[in-house]
């Protein structure tokens, strides 16, 4: 059996344990200021942005999203899978609080594109709601 002490092992990491509980502490503050932003605005309707997909362009999907979710509007990872066997496509959401810190460093690149897709889709809302959409 191979011989180590865990602790010298751990040793370093453990150095750092001020430094990312800091840093989790960051994240946490920016994604807080970004749901604050988002609640405050009239969005109607669920918004996204992709941020990975299959090479096609259509068997998976993940994106980030605004949407409602279990009785609340919230951030979440939403991932869609097309069974083409079946034709159907089915949908797995992990909210904001189940993300690991790794995404919730990399998704910050994408709030940009989720405020101007948020823009775009609430037009599109208000013009399917116009006159001629609605019927009576």
């Amino acid at each position: 059996m191979v011989d180590f002490d865990l602790g010298a092992l751990s040793a370093p990491i453990e150095a750092l344990r001020s430094d990312v509980n800091e840093a989790y502490k960051r994240l946490d503050e920016r994604w807080n200021e970004v749901s604050s932003a988002l609640k405050k605005l009239p969005i109607p309707c669920s918004v996204s942005t992709v941020f990975d997909q299959d090479e096609y362009g259509g068997f998976w999907t993940e994106c980030l999203e605004w949407r409602k979710w279990k009785g609340s509007w919230r951030l979440c990872i939403v991932s869609y899978v097309l069974d083409s066997s079946r034709g159907e496509e089915t949908k797995d959401v992990v909210p904001y609080e189940e993300w690991s810190a790794e995404h919730r460093l990399n998704l910050l690149n994408f709030v940009p594109s989720l405020f101007e897709n948020a823009a775009k889709q609430t037009k599109q809302f208000i013009s399917r709601t116009s006159k001629r959409e609605v019927r009576k």
